[in-house]
């Protein structure tokens, strides 16, 4: 009996099935968030941004008419506030300003295109240059993506709101497939195989430039030293010249972004800040304090699902894995580069927007380091008669479990995206919101109307309109009153005054 449990386990918790599985559970998870994007709307600097190129549109102007607004944008603010060029085109661009109906896209954008690059850069890394199986590379690309989804500190700022989730997530998932390119260009066979690659990557490099700070000085880190490495191991000229091409690039685009005018002008805002060597020493700290506090139970958990994958994986690897303790200060220095720039400018780590980005870093760089002491540990000591293969289903399905009881049971459930994005729907929050959203636009689109008072959103789903972004108040002179009212072209917004009872 007890053998025949065991061949059952073994058949159904094959690898094959794991990943299948893993795939299904992912885009169950995701379903409710793509149902819930179709009530979202603009908000905040949404307005702000987007209003050239609105404009534009609404004055029946082209195509083109509205690519020059948008690019009118991104010199005014280039001038004015940040050099960040390549996002703020990018922002001034939002779907809301083809149709409002559009902006239901934005979800759709940023978590297809954070899935979309994790999957493309671990297919390099995981296949192409540790050898992994098929099935292995799913289960791991599918893992990493269900939490980087499903717990990122804010999902709101992170994948609903356009503005701040294309200048954090998707510059993110533009750096991971930048990463991927240069892995091709690394097991290019020949320089006719490298092109299209260095062509890519040295487009994206450029791209990247221009974005978030954080993100560029970490690709400029990655390619330095990316390139250092090229010429170290003499590698190929055509190998070497196209890592430097991409440096060089990202490294132009950089500078121009970090020289802007406007950066002085934002700087100017904050009276104090750390210097260089204070700021890194202080990002170090925060990038332990970070990983401390997102080491949650359930990753945890997940990570040791792939301690099997991961052995295998090293045992065949010709590398050794030296000096283990390297691994986990690497990861904190890597992570200490993604804060170092808002300490600098701010002294502080930033908005929740940026925490989503350091925890994307912070997942790679754990299963990195679980991998990496997998490898060493392979290596070094007999592991194999432990995961046998009669004993291997018994502990996947064990921390299965586990890991399954650790989200049921956790104390802030609601706080996991799909759950908390199932509640709206469920209690008609999000539906509320979107009819008084609605209402609103009816009036602020009646070119009849130039004073346009409004009655005042209640609902407010916390992955849609979460309490802690600004709203439109009786002052027509507030700053969020004066954006909407510039953004449809009326002379003035307000909200009703609301009468007590009694």
């Amino acid at each position: 009996m007890k053998n025949k449990v065991q061949r059952l386990l073994s058949r159904c918790l094959q690898r094959r099935n794991i990943a299948i599985c893993c795939v299904i559970l992912l885009a169950l998870s995701l379903l409710p968030l793509f149902v819930l994007s179709f009530y979202n709307h603009p908000c905040s600097d949404d307005y702000n941004y987007g209003l050239y190129a609105s404009q534009a549109l609404r004055e029946g102007g082209s195509l083109p008419a509205v690519l020059s607004a948008a690019a009118k944008k991104t010199a005014e603010t280039f001038q004015n506030w940040q050099g960040t060029f390549s996002a703020v085109f990018l922002m001034a661009l939002h779907p809301a300003v083809f149709g409002e109906e559009f902006y239901a896209f934005t979800a759709f954008f940023t978590i297809g295109s954070l899935l979309f690059a994790t999957f493309f850069f671990l297919k390099n890394l995981c296949m192409k240059v540790l050898h992994m199986p098929l099935a292995d590379y799913v289960i791991v690309a599918s893992a990493l993506s269900f939490f980087s989804v499903q717990f990122a500190p804010s999902a709101f700022e992170g994948f609903f709101w356009f503005n701040g989730a294309v200048f954090y997530t998707f510059f993110h998932a533009v750096m991971l497939c930048l990463f991927a390119f240069l892995l091709k260009i690394f097991l290019a066979p020949t320089k006719k195989r490298a092109i299209p690659e260095a062509v890519a990557a040295a487009l994206l490099a450029f791209y990247i430039g221009g974005g978030n700070y954080p993100t560029a000085l970490l690709t400029f880190v990655t390619l330095l030293l990316a390139t250092a490495w090229a010429f170290w191991k003499k590698l190929p000229l055509y190998k070497r010249v196209s890592f430097s091409v991409s440096l060089g690039l990202e490294l132009a685009s950089f500078a121009a972004s970090m020289l802007a005018p406007g950066n002085a002008v934002r700087q100017s805002y904050f009276s104090t800040k750390p210097g260089a060597i204070e700021s890194i020493i202080l990002a170090l700290g925060s990038a332990v304090r970070f990983i401390t506090k997102h080491s949650a139970v359930p990753f945890l958990l997940a990570l040791l699902l792939l301690v099997p994958l991961f052995l295998r994986c090293g045992a065949k690897l010709a590398f050794r894995f030296p000096l283990p303790l390297l691994a986990p200060a690497a990861s904190v220095c890597i992570l200490g580069i993604l804060m170092t720039p808002p300490i600098y400018a701010m002294s502080n780590t930033g908005a929740a927007r940026m925490d989503d980005l350091y925890y994307f870093a912070y997942l790679m760089l754990a299963a990195a380091n679980v991998f990496y002491f997998c490898g060493w540990f392979a290596h070094r000591f007999s592991w194999k008669k432990a995961l046998s293969p009669s004993s291997a289903p018994v502990f996947v399905l064990g921390v299965g479990l586990m890991f399954c009881a650790s989200l049921v049971c956790m104390a802030n459930l609601s706080s996991v995206s799909c759950v908390s994005a199932l509640l709206s729907l469920k209690n008609g929050e999000a539906q509320t919101y979107h009819t008084q959203i609605k209402a609103q636009l009816n009036q602020l689109q009646d070119p009849s109307v130039s004073d346009v008072l409004l009655e005042p959103v209640t609902a407010r789903p916390p992955l849609l309109y979460p309490s802690g972004v600004p709203s439109l108040t009786k002052d027509p002179e507030n700053s969020v009153n004066q954006r909407v009212a510039t953004y449809y072209g009326k002379n003035s917004v307000r909200i009703r005054t609301q009468e007590k009872a009694g």
